[in-house]
């Protein structure tokens, strides 16, 4: 690969992730740590990015938009779909959340599965018109336009009284010790409702989600029944998750 298709990635790579790691950019450009740790050095010479111990941040702060975090890691974000599809059975009630990952995992449910599914996500109810036997709920509020998900009372209530088998949702972060945490208060709350309204809360976790925390907590890891990830599940970074009776997949 060419040094000037190198930059171009690592640049898509922060654009999209706000962070890049010089060990996962070496096994993932199949080239050195020294070779990224240059090209680094010429990004930021360059003023494209702000190379910091270890990796590089981007240079502006701007929020991402909706667009952008669904585009960003599609890959895990398809691995963990397909794996948590088989844990959805005709008859079934679920909540989604407005994770990006719920997203992929709404285009690929299966046409024979007849299931009735909540969600305060514009793209996730607009995905699952176009499945011929989901029931959709759509649970009105306040539209938080960055997040394309509603907020406020309105949705705590609605979900306050319900009764699900499942709940799929994203997290900001998820640790043993922490839990399940979360950036945004008012995300925070709708997603403690969720868990109260289901019988198995299952967390949907690219491997950047795993040991973050973030600023509010959402639940302690023992109301976490499953988390599917697109990391091996026999990863020690899993240990002391199992050790608290969390099932990996």
């Amino acid at each position: 690969m060419l040094k000037e298709e190198r930059h171009h990635l690592i640049l898509d790579k922060i654009k999209l992730s706000r962070k890049v790691l010089s060990t996962d950019l070496s096994i993932e450009l199949n080239v050195s740590e020294d070779t990224i740790r240059r090209d680094l050095n010429d990004l930021s010479a360059k003023g494209l990015i702000k190379k910091v111990h270890g990796g590089a941040l981007p240079l502006e702060t701007g929020t991402l938009s909706y667009g952008e975090r669904s585009n960003y890691n599609l890959e895990g974000k398809n691995i963990i779909a397909k794996k948590a599809v088989k844990l959805i059975k005709s008859g079934q009630v679920i909540i989604m959340s407005g994770s990006t990952t719920n997203l992929q995992l709404a285009k690929i449910i299966p046409s024979d599965i007849n299931a009735t599914i909540y969600t305060y996500s514009l793209p996730i109810a607009l995905q699952l018109t176009e499945h011929p036997s989901i029931e959709i709920i759509f649970i009105g509020g306040k539209l938080h336009k960055p997040a394309q998900v509603t907020v406020g009372l309105d949705v705590v209530s609605s979900i306050s009284e319900l009764r699900a088998d499942l709940c799929f949702m994203g997290t900001g972060g998820i640790n043993v010790l922490n839990g399940m945490t979360e950036p945004d208060w008012e995300v925070s709350h709708i997603k403690k409702c969720m868990i109260a309204a289901s019988d198995k809360v299952i967390a949907l976790c690219t491997k950047n989600k795993i040991n973050e925390v973030k600023r509010y907590t959402v639940a302690p890891i023992v109301k976490i029944d499953t988390i599917v990830t697109d990391i091996d599940p026999n990863d020690p970074i899993f240990t002391e998750f199992k050790e608290k009776g969390v099932k990996i997949i």
